[in-house]
């Protein structure tokens, strides 16, 4: 099976709490990498870090990101014409959870398939929990 990496990338520290709230409840993961663009970072220095994850990795990538349209979105999308990368906006709690789950597993997964899972699971992720009451 080849292997699926999980890239998670945000502004600020969104990122890297994800990942260590997602370990709390799935403990210690793998091939997962984080970018957090910072304050004093400029777009060509984001783009040499994600350029040195993307190069280093073996097998698909899967980058959730925090923001359409933001630098980590812009500088990722940009970036799949020469990786071998599929970005996913709107990174969350359940998505990477359910994501790393399916990643993680045994069975041979299909990209395209999976991509849609996770953007399903986001939209299903999303509740009005009062409505939930009635």
């Amino acid at each position: 099976m080849t292997p699926i990496n999980i890239l998670v990338a945000s502004h600020g520290h969104f990122a890297e709490e994800l990942v260590a709230s997602a370990e709390m409840i799935i403990g210690k993961v793998e091939r997962v990498e984080v970018i957090s663009l910072l304050p004093e970072m400029s777009f060509d220095d984001f783009l040499k870090t994600a350029e040195s994850i993307l190069k280093r990795n073996d097998g698909k990538t899967i980058a959730l990101v925090d923001l359409f349209g933001g630098t980590p979105s812009n500088v990722l999308t940009a970036l799949t014409k020469k990786y071998n990368l599929e970005v996913i906006t709107g990174a969350s709690l359940c998505i990477f959870i359910d994501l790393y789950m399916k990643v993680s597993g045994e069975q041979e997964i299909n990209i395209e398939e999976l991509v849609d899972e996770t953007i399903k699971i986001a939209n299903e992720g999303t509740v009005h929990t009062n409505k939930k009451l009635d």
